[in-house]
């Protein structure tokens, strides 16, 4: 069976919402907004919150606004780890603070993986405040994982399989950039429907609408499969990318895990699995 090392940050999964800086000279009992305020957009399964200066989780609402010294924590890592048959052997949640952030990494890290059993240690820190200089830290050589190291994306500038190649190049020319995943989720969506107008030779809101989330949709998005989106939920069914910063690693679903509809429908929350039911 495989384990896996948890760590989590001040911040982990399921956070959502751009940050804003504060004004300096601002202080908390002023009455202005703390440093860094966020909001949670959306949620997906259990997901449990701490305030800060509270010792207690309670669940985490919608449009809740978060500071820095909040903790969201997500069960989606431990989740994700029983579904494939993996174990979280040990977990860790640091607080970050910027005289904390060479100690954490050089002499934290090495001591909180000795003396275990493990296979990759998972990060949770969408902040990007100490997550990349995990890297090299842990007390074997072990890989890193998660909102840092080894990434799963929608779209990566180093992907080239599929013909992928040539829509980097001609998003490069047009943007004078590399395409991020969220240039890739907006192309893609434009794409479904010019391609659902094509197939339906209408621009019916209705028609387009009831193509997209039947069985005869599919459209090509260089990921080797035509994507098309789940009726339940309306999330595009689509392969992960596995990345690190240079390369495109692998590409999910893995071939060992299968799915009586398809084999994407192993990565999320599946049909029986998820709470939402769009209509």
């Amino acid at each position: 069976m495989r384990r896996t090392t948890l760590l989590t940050g001040s911040l982990v999964v399921c956070f959502f919402g751009a940050l804003s800086e504060q004004q300096p000279g601002a202080f908390p009992d002023s009455g202005d907004p703390p440093a860094r305020v966020a909001r949670v957009a959306y949620l997906e399964g259990s997901v449990s919150f701490q305030p800060s200066g509270d010792t207690t989780w309670t669940m985490a609402p919608v449009n809740y606004p978060m500071t820095t010294g909040d903790r969201l924590y997500a069960d989606a890592v431990k989740r994700a780890a029983k579904k494939f048959g993996g174990k979280v052997v040990a977990e860790k949640k640091w607080e970050y603070s910027p005289e904390k952030v060479r100690r954490t990494q050089a002499q934290e890290i090495p001591i909180f993986t000795q003396n275990v059993d493990y296979d990759v240690l998972v990060v949770a820190d969408e902040t990007d405040e100490i997550g990349d200089q995990l890297m090299y830290q842990t007390w074997d050589p072990r890989p890193v994982a998660g909102t840092q190291g080894l990434i799963p994306t929608a779209w990566h500038p180093t992907h080239d399989r599929w013909g992928a190649t040539q829509l980097q190049h001609r998003f490069e020319r047009l943007a004078h950039r590399w395409m991020t995943p969220v240039d890739y989720s907006a192309w893609i969506a434009v794409r479904s429907l010019g391609e659902a107008a094509l197939r339906t030779k209408s621009t019916d809101f209705a028609k387009l609408r009831d193509y997209m989330l039947g069985p005869d949709f599919g459209v090509g998005a260089f990921k080797g499969v035509p994507v098309n989106y789940r009726a339940w939920d309306h999330q595009l069914r689509e392969p992960i990318l596995l990345a690190w910063a240079r390369t495109v690693v692998s590409v999910s679903p893995q071939d060992q895990f299968i799915h009586p509809v398809t084999n994407i429908d192993t990565l999320g929350y599946d049909k029986p699995e998820s709470t939402c039911k769009l209509k």
